[in-house]
């Protein structure tokens, strides 16, 4: 049976009002579907960015182009930052080719488990790829991007932000697509002297987008930035902003550059431009030094730096310092301290800080044996107000707080956080639309859906119920070595189910991995140790198992001469079980060569929960009162007696004379000879006429059966 995990069976509740405070976020008249039939939230407008009056300014290369600035809240009370924006950057052709050149380097990372490395915002997986890394450009546009960078964009950001030695650091292609990333928290990217980003398609294209917003501000006070297809975004590292996709059906394609104040720091990965201001006195400027100094491993200095900043209200240091008091990082020589950890955390929440709020908010709101004592009210009330500025992290721990307690409002947090891509969330959606609970009726497509969604995030325990959806074959098509692969990746990200069903794999050989008692009995022994139940009532199967010294045959070829020994249809089954397509190979070479790639040349284990990986519906079952009518129709149909006629009777009909026919007889006669057996020839009449025989009725011919 599929694991439930740590979701419990609550009440139900009617007429649940899923909307909740804050939860859809806004959107250009559009609006988000969470969950489908779950609900449907109206967004209300989207508030753009307003911007002054356009200004020709001149972008090297390009020539003279329109810029359009605003100023908005920046990282402190009283500072502002600017945000600016220049049209038709970008050709049309620019965008299709990096479109198209981009979208299949990302694809074939992402399906092969890459691509997803965590976000500096929130630690999730980004899913991006990097075309520009350390000012090294990558081969595949290297020919489009260095002129665009060198020629266009640099000599314009050199004379704005007066920095001659400004050179370009990375380059990062990124998406947000149905069922992956759908949001990016606000934060500030201190790594960078300025970002500029690339808009790939049109504003109407996607329902959100680029989003600004002050620090402490509700996320219904955000304002998104009027990006249109080859427009570029120019700003500096103080600008508060995120990103939003609105609609659960659109996609959103951009591209980021970074850029630093010189040659040396793109080389060393460092900002040091941070740190005349911080000398001065300056709070940002002193988190964003701390952070480059903790980047090279000084740690210890990085902390000098954030008790100044935090000495002034700096709630960005403050949070940080509570991070590395309560989990100090590895190799940083920092000590544990929960008071002082707490203490930041307290002060940084009561000022208003989003990711403060929410980390307190868990902690008070579940407890922490042996550091935190539970305060169920506290908890919810700072999870509330972090959600409220958009934190989907809160949402989904309060949902889950109020859910416990019999709150129907907490329904409408997990919708919220699910909309967003919380993997968790969309996990626990998962399970409601498979066991229809709170009144909501199932569905397993939906389940499906969602929990395909949480498995892509990273969500262990959905990789593990995704596989055994495949391997039994519930709702979509059987595919055992697919199924298999998924448990290894539930196994490896620490889920007690993906280990004990990997571990299952392996002592019989499913889904044709190599047979290993003794991988099975240490995957059985994990699962056990971190308390499934199965797997510690297994767990003598396994021990046994391991005894046997003479395991199974069953298992892949390891050298290419076992390869080139298998036949054609050992072959099929080979690649058949990997889950490798051999649809365009021919020959038997073919067949080999597919199966030496896929094997033998060390290629990536693929992620069968990426959005390019389909899976196939099961077909529709008939409902029992269908079968019977129909086998009461097939029983009626066997009683009714069976006409004894021909539906297309021989005719066999007497020979012409013996008169020498013409050239159109002879035509005409040809053509009844190519007249398939059992058939009339339109011909006969005319042919027999011609020869001088009688002409006949059909009456007059004999039926032969």
């Amino acid at each position: 049976a599929l694991a439930c995990g740590d979701v419990p069976s609550y009440s139900a509740f009617e007429g649940m009002d899923l909307t909740g405070g804050g939860s859809s976020g806004s959107g250009a008249g559009a609006r988000t579907e969470a969950a489908g039939p779950l609900t449907e939230p109206p967004l209300a407008s989207a508030k753009l960015l307003a911007l002054r009056t356009p200004q020709a300014v001149d972008v090297g290369s390009r020539g003279s182009l329109r810029e359009r600035s605003a100023l908005v809240p920046g990282a402190l009370a009283g500072v502002e930052a600017e945000v600016s924006l220049l049209s038709d950057v970008l050709r049309d052709s620019e965008i299709s080719e990096i479109v198209a050149v981009a979208s299949k380097l990302l694809s074939d990372l992402v399906c092969a488990g890459r691509g997803r490395e965590p976000d500096v915002a929130d630690g999730r997986p980004r899913f991006a790829v990097t075309l520009v890394d350390r000012g090294r450009y990558g081969v595949e546009l290297a020919h489009l991007l260095k002129p665009l960078v060198d020629e266009a964009l640099l000599p314009y950001l050199r004379s704005k932000y007066d920095c001659p030695s400004m050179a370009l650091s990375s380059a990062v292609f990124r998406r947000f697509l149905p069922e992956e990333r759908r949001f990016l928290p606000p934060r500030l990217d201190y790594g960078a002297f300025v970002a500029c980003c690339l808009s790939l398609q049109d504003l109407s294209a996607s329902a959100g987008g680029m989003f600004v917003q002050a620090p402490g501000e509700d996320l219904s006070e955000r304002r998104f930035v009027p990006l249109s297809r080859g427009e570029v975004a120019v700003y500096r590292w103080d600008l508060y902003h995120g990103v939003e996709v609105l609609q659960e059906d659109q996609r959103l394609l951009e591209l980021s550059l970074i850029f630093k104040d010189s040659a040396e720091a793109v080389a060393s990965g460092s900002s040091p431009w941070h740190f005349a201001d911080a000398e001065a006195g300056d709070a940002s400027a002193q988190v964003g030094w701390a952070v480059s100094l903790a980047a090279s491993g000084d740690h210890a200095a990085a902390v000098q730096w954030l008790a100044k900043a935090s000495a002034q209200d700096h709630v960005e240091a403050m949070f940080l310092l509570a991070e590395w008091a309560w989990e100090p990082p590895e190799g940083s020589g920092l000590e544990v301290d929960v008071p002082r950890s707490l203490q930041l955390y307290r002060h940084a929440a009561e000022l208003g800080h989003m990711r403060s709020q929410c980390r307190l908010g868990c902690f008070l709101a579940e407890g922490v044996p042996g550091r935190v004592q539970k305060d169920p009210w506290e908890g919810k009330r700072l999870l509330r107000s972090a959600f409220d500025q958009g934190d989907a992290d809160a949402g989904f721990h309060l949902g889950q707080a109020l859910l416990q307690e019999g709150n129907r409002d907490g329904v409408a947090m997990i919708l919220a956080g699910c909309a967003r891509g919380h993997p968790r969330a969309c996990f626990q959606v998962a399970e409601i639309y498979r066991e229809g609970q709170h009144h909501i009726p199932k569905d397993m497509a939906l389940s499906l859906k969602y929990t395909k969604w949480a498995a892509h995030l990273g969500d262990a325990q959905a990789l593990s119920n995704l596989g055994n959806l495949l391997i039994n074959g519930w709702g979509v098509v059987r595919d055992e070595a697919r199924a298999v692969r998924l448990f290894r990746h539930a196994a490896r990200l620490g889920a007690p189910e993906g280990m004990l069903n990997y571990g299952f794999a392996l002592l019989r050989g499913s889904g044709g991995v190599k047979v290993d008692y003794q991988e099975a009995l240490g995957w059985a022994q994990k699962a056990a140790t971190q308390g499934n139940s199965l797997a510690q009532q297994q767990l003598p199967a396994f021990f046994n198992a391991a005894k046997n010294p003479n395991p199974p045959a069953r298992s892949l070829p390891r050298s290419e001469a076992e390869i080139r020994r298998l036949s054609v249809r050992d072959l099929r089954d080979l690649l058949h079980a990997i889950g490798v397509d051999f649809s365009d190979c021919v020959e038997r070479s073919d067949l080999a060569a597919r199966a030496f790639e896929s094997l033998l040349r060390g290629e990536t284990d693929s992620w069968d929960a990426a959005p390019e990986s389909t899976l196939l519906p099961e077909a529709p079952r008939k409902s029992r009162e269908e079968l019977q009518r129909l086998h009461r129709q097939q029983q009626e149909q066997r009683r009714r007696p069976t006409s004894p006629t021909l539906a297309h009777p021989t005719v066999y009909l007497e020979p012409p004379s013996k008169a020498e026919p013409s050239g159109d007889e002879r035509d005409r006669a040809s053509a009844c000879a190519a007249t398939p057996a059992g058939w009339s020839c339109p011909a006969v009449g005319s042919v027999a006429a011609a020869s001088g025989a009688p002409r006949r009725s059909v009456e007059e011919f004999e039926l032969v059966d």
